[in-house]
């Protein structure tokens, strides 16, 4: 492998490269921008007193991959589907060549849509290169009429936002023709190309997830594999999971299709002067060396061409230093410690900044715009913010002094100019300042089971209204958390899914404290309501096809049934532990104990009794496992944990609980 010319080939080629509600475009205006622009358009001087800080919200790693944590879609099919109505009137939008979009095109492009078949793939895939997320299954623009105050290019309104290659997703369902899917990232929903991403499984993402990440820290960084081919580009904001390096690469990796669609792991060697491990540390050179990478791009309206808006940038900004915000203005100012400054004068308004703003961390909100503050410079706080220009009035007609790109400004910008009236001006129209984003909280339950609905103040919230206490605050013996643990308790160990097969450490047992309380709300709080949430799995469909009770809530019978259906395909020398399943509904305690069993709800399934170790008949803790790993891994895929991962093992045991897995098929 010739490293050093790969290195220097890389080099050479590499290259300088919506906000939610969208300001008026001009009917007339100047493209001159350079005598707005009254500050040095770098960041050397506003880090000269920076204080290197840990910024990581602990938990960015389920924010960012949060597609591949949930198993349900977000939306309801009626939310999902707005564009249909928003961008099926007639007569209203105009396409490339600035004439009308006849009505029979946005007819067959709302028909395309499929939305009968909306949820019917709920799968989980990762993007193969970066696109662009569409508001309907089209690369054709909608402009409204050119002619109108504030329309036209570049505001095409089908634009919703670029995703990163290597980003998750979770695909709902595809276009009629299969050229689209509709999908769910971390900070958006809609459409992209179905050959712009992946299918993972479950034991692919994992490993994703386990791996330590390096982000990408300059803009169009050329991506190569072992030999040389170029893959993509990858720009601020792009993570990759790391499987080594060495002294001059970064050794990245990602799953591409073969020629069977099929995934298949690819090595990306990223030289180390283009990424850093992730998270980076808050300091003056790596807010430095972001700053120049990001200032001086050129506007993207929601990601149009390639390039940023204004809360892309601060997105894209924050990411490599381990902190998620949501994509558009209005959900970035209120995720977090949020400061309203409506109905305060000017100065007022500077001060509040001053005081409480955090250079290169605070955001500054004004409807339909947000920026980075940078600092202060002459007892003014300065802004760094990508934009498309400055509103001006001339002769009664409004217009705009174009920008146009990613600069550093103070909240005056345009002053000096006779055409911009001061009610036009940023510091006029400013409404208040993100202090910090939120620390992160991750909350498996909700993704997990489609009754939840949060967890909020220490409680859980259901949807029927109803909830339950989430955390105690007691501390807990082993004992005691077998007895009592409360919801919160659930996750007091880690479930260590797809791991090789070894004897577990003492008193190791993920998921063996369980919330009786929460169970019932789950699947049904006596016997007969349970019982009435029973049905039938067909078990080995083409091997016996035995009916088994289980519980039909929360997706438990559906992934059973996918077990059932994958180790089906399983060769014959694996039927042996699989076709005389010892049980799986029976409404009864645990063995020396009082408290009821999951096989009480319906949620668990014991396999072939003659292969299967029980700590309660050995006596002796001496661990011994006699069913395959392939059937293990079926199992943990679906979300069922196994009892063989317990010290007080129990190896015929597989139980549904999708909140010990970040990732189920």
């Amino acid at each position: 492998m010739k490293y050093r010319m790969l290195f220097l080939f890389t080099c050479n080629l590499f290259l300088l490269s919506g906000c939610a509600i969208k300001e008026q475009t001009p009917t007339s205006f100047s493209t001159d921008s350079h005598a707005m622009l009254l500050y040095p358009q770098r960041v050397d001087a506003l880090t000269l007193s920076f204080v290197e800080k840990n910024i990581a919200q602990k938990d960015f790693t389920y924010r960012y991959y949060k597609p591949w944590y949930k198993t349900h879609l977000t939306h309801q099919k009626e939310d999902a589907s707005w564009a249909n109505k928003s961008y099926g009137i007639k007569g209203r939008y105009y396409g490339e060549n600035l004439q009308p979009i006849g009505n029979d095109e946005v007819d067959a492009l709302i028909k395309s849509t499929n939305f009968e078949a909306y949820g019917s793939v709920n799968a989980y895939a990762m993007m193969i290169h970066n696109e662009q997320m569409r508001n309907l299954p089209t690369h054709k623009p909608f402009f409204k009429k050119t002619t109108l105050p504030g329309e036209g290019y570049p505001f095409d309104y089908l634009q919703t936002s670029q995703i990163h290659i290597a980003e998750p997703i979770f695909v709902s369902h595809y276009s009629h023709d299969g050229a689209w899917a509709y999908v769910e990232s971390s900070f958006a929903a809609g459409w992209i190309p179905s050959h712009s991403f992946i299918w993972l499984e479950a034991m692919e993402r994992t490993a994703i997830l386990h791996a330590p990440k390096i982000a990408i820290i300059k803009d169009n960084v050329p991506l190569y594999n072992a030999k040389q081919h170029f893959i993509s580009y990858a720009k601020v904001g792009a993570l990759f999971p790391l499987e080594g390096e060495d002294e001059n690469f970064y050794h990245a990796f990602i799953y591409t299709k073969d020629v069977t669609d099929k995934a298949y792991k690819i090595t990306l060697f990223i030289p180390k002067s283009f990424a850093k491990p992730s998270p980076l540390a808050f300091s003056k050179e790596n807010v430095a060396q972001l700053s120049s990478t990001l200032l001086g791009e050129k506007y993207g309206w929601g990601g149009y061409l390639q390039n940023r808006d204004c809360s892309a940038m601060t997105r894209d900004f924050l990411a490599p230093f381990g902190v998620w915000i949501p994509r558009n203005s209005a959900a970035q100012k209120s995720f977090g410690e949020y400061i309203s400054l409506k109905d305060l004068s000017p100065k007022e308004k500077e001060a509040m900044i001053l005081k409480h703003g955090i250079a290169f961390l605070s955001l500054i909100y004004l409807k339909g715009h947000i920026m980075l503050y940078a600092g202060e410079a002459q007892e003014k706080p300065l802004v760094m913010h990508n934009v498309w220009g400055v509103k001006t009035l001339e002769n009664g007609k409004e217009g705009r002094d174009i920008i146009g790109k990613a600069v550093i400004t103070d909240l005056y910008v345009g002053a000096n100019q006779p055409n911009v009236p001061e009610a036009s001006l940023l510091i006029n129209r400013v409404e208040g300042i993100l202090v910090k984003p939120t620390y992160a909280t991750r909350n498996n339950l909700v993704s997990k089971y489609p009754s939840v609905k949060t967890i909020n103040d220490n409680s859980v919230y259901f949807m029927d209204g109803s909830t339950l206490p989430y955390d105690d605050k007691k501390e807990k013996s082993f004992d005691e958390l077998l007895e009592n643990a409360d919801i919160e308790d659930i996750f007091f160990q880690k479930y260590p899914a797809f791991s090789p097969i070894t004897p577990p450490a003492l008193n190791d047992d993920p998921g063996r404290f369980r919330n009786d309380a929460f169970l019932k709300k789950l699947y049904g709080a006596s016997k007969k309501e349970i019982e009435k949430n029973l049905t039938e799995v067909i078990w080995l469909p083409n091997h016996g096809a035995k009916k088994l009770k289980f519980n039909q809530n929360e997706n438990a019978s559906a992934q059973l049934q996918k077990v059932s259906d994958e180790l089906d395909r399983l060769p014959e020398k694996y039927m042996k532990y699989l076709k005389n399943p010892a049980g799986t509904y029976a409404y009864r305690p645990i063995a020396g104990t009082s408290r009821l069993s999951a096989h009480s709800y319906g949620i668990a399934i014991d396999l072939e009794t003659s292969y299967s170790r029980y700590w309660r008949w050995d006596k002796t803790y001496t661990f011994h496992n006699e069913f395959p790993k392939e059937i293990i891994d079926i199992f943990e895929k679906h979300g069922f944990v196994w009892g063989g991962r317990w010290y007080h093992y129990d190896t015929m045991h597989f139980e549904y609980r999708p909140e010990l897995f970040e990732s189920i098929d």
